[in-house]
């Protein structure tokens, strides 16, 4: 989720805070450090640097950065969507089965699943578990941004689909990738954009459609 503020500034905070956590250890002995050789220098830089970054660990790669996210601060910037969602998938494979004279294209292809994210500071994680035990999916990247355009934050993410005993019109393994926005209503966060898939592209199969991520009911 560092991406929401970027590698620069997430060094940059890093490196504020060795420089305060040193300045609070070593004040009262600043001037003989200062005026220590470079060995002497070594020791308290190394022992700061390791406190701040243990520091960190905690903050952003332990339960406790799920927690800090539902703050109202700073769920401006980290927004929390940590834990299990509803997903739904709005498919134009209806459309593309009246080309093949399979249907009459009058809606679209539904499906729906469980989606698990384990969102911390330095990464983030998706579990995809279809409704239909047709097929499997598993992310191969995910990531968190600030969407310039629209000035909502996204989540884009790349995925393959393996299939045991696909259908005719399917494929072994696909490809697909997402791009959704993370969205406050009344209700708390909403996701939903649009994905596209790889699937038999050589043969004019490949899929597109709209993806929506809704918190499950208490």
């Amino acid at each position: 989720m560092y991406q929401v503020i970027g590698i620069t500034k997430t060094l940059g905070y890093f490196a504020t805070t060795c420089l305060v956590v040193f300045l609070v250890l070593h004040f009262r002995d600043m001037s003989e450090i200062l005026s220590g050789s470079l060995a002497d220098l070594y020791r308290p830089i190394t022992s700061t640097v390791g406190i701040v970054a243990a520091f960190f660990f905690v903050l952003g790669q332990t339960p406790v950065f799920v927690w800090l996210c539902k703050l109202p601060l700073v769920r401006k910037f980290f927004p929390p969507i940590d834990g299990e969602w509803n997903m739904k998938l709005q498919s134009n494979w209806g459309v593309m089965q009246k080309w093949l004279g399979q249907g009459d294209g009058s809606s679209l292809c539904i499906v729906q699943g469980k989606v698990k994210i384990k969102a911390r500071l330095f990464s983030v994680k998706m579990e995809f578990t279809s409704d239909i035990p047709y097929s499997e999916s598993k992310t191969i990247s995910v990531s968190v941004r600030p969407s310039d355009q629209i000035g909502l934050l996204e989540l884009n993410y790349m995925y393959i689909n393996y299939t045991q005993v696909p259908v005719a019109t399917d494929s072994n393994t696909h490809t697909g990738a997402a791009r959704v926005f993370v969205k406050e209503t009344g209700d708390g966060l909403v996701m939903d954009g649009t994905y596209f898939t790889d699937r038999k592209w050589t043969e004019g199969l490949n899929t597109a459609g709209q993806v929506t991520f809704t918190r499950p009911k208490a």
